[in-house]
């Protein structure tokens, strides 16, 4: 069986780290371990919790580590995992369908090994009692084209499995500011690897009210945007890390591109280009003017 490391960010979780670790650990087909950082919970219920589960199961391994944010901090907890064949993001408050990760490595090990490879799949938006809610976000399986994906988030962290290769590519380089570990994962493994995409829905992303990210609950995520509109930028620009750490890799026509997006703020002309770019944008209309008017107001 394949050997998978489940890599997850846990901040102030308290118990309901248990049913996604309980869900995790009942993976089936897989042989299965998770690596746990947690990022300086400052209740004490989630370090007992993470504690007492280690205590009958050898398979959890945690870093109880200084906080630095939950984007910096699965991406630290995946540059420290242990070796396997393949890793996969988790939140701390989900739970699993016991054949979430034998279904992502069996997509997995059909695609050439030696590229960056990731998988993500959809996923049931629900209630803490895994009532569906009754309006599911769509999911973008794949950004429409590399200058689409420097705006898109597509690949939701959780539902994210990836290979050796991808990893290394991935904690190649660390981007600047806070980041999300999932934007920065996909984005890297579209413009280096493979994407693939499954529509099975293959675990229930839990709305408790206060997560960190909004994945997959409209609402929220508009509010949450137009909230960092509003206070400083909208989208993260990672042009410029994607120069400082994978030049080698990029094609000419790709740095030069990036040279605009990174420098935008320093040139009229620039922020022009990148208003009037066709292919620059997001995949609803709403997304894009948003997008549009954070660039030309020196927000992007």
């Amino acid at each position: 069986m394949k050997k998978v490391m489940v890599v997850m960010s846990t901040y102030n979780g308290g118990v309901r780290i248990v049913k996604q670790l309980d869900s995790i650990f009942s993976q089936q087909d897989v042989e299965v371990k998770c690596f746990v950082r947690d990022d300086g919970s400052k209740d004490k219920n989630t370090r007992n919790v993470l504690t007492q589960y280690m205590q009958h199961e050898d398979r959890l391994k945690v870093e109880f580590a200084e906080n630095v944010g939950w984007q910096r901090s699965f991406l630290l907890a995946l540059s420290k995992a242990p070796k396997a064949d393949y890793y996969a993001f988790s939140d701390q408050d989900d739970v699993w369908m016991n054949d979430k990760l034998s279904k992502s490595i069996s997509e997995l090990e059909k695609h050439n090994s030696e590229k960056a490879v990731l998988f993500h799949c959809n996923r049931i938006s629900c209630t803490p009692a895994l009532k569906a809610l009754p309006i599911q976000a769509p999911k973008v399986p794949c950004p429409l084209n590399k200058k689409n994906a420097l705006t898109q988030e597509y690949a939701q962290g959780c539902s994210i499995v990836i290979n050796n290769v991808a990893r290394d590519l991935v904690c190649r380089h660390f981007p600047s500011k806070d980041v999300p570990h999932d934007f920065w994962t996909g984005l890297i493994c579209y413009y280096f690897g493979e994407v693939y995409y499954s529509p099975e829905p293959l675990f229930y992303h839990i709305n408790h009210g206060g997560n960190a990210s909004t994945a997959g609950h409209i609402k929220e995520s508009r509010q949450r945007r137009l909230k960092s509109f509003l206070r400083e930028n909208s989208y993260p620009n990672v042009a410029k890390d994607l120069i400082n750490g994978y030049t080698d890799l990029l094609s000419t026509n790709d740095r030069n591109f990036l040279q605009i997006v990174a420098t935008n703020k320093d040139s009229f002309v620039k922020k022009l280009r990148l208003v009037l770019d066709p292919n620059f944008k997001r995949v609803n209309w709403q997304g894009t003017l948003l997008l549009k008017l954070s660039v030309l107001l020196g927000k992007y």
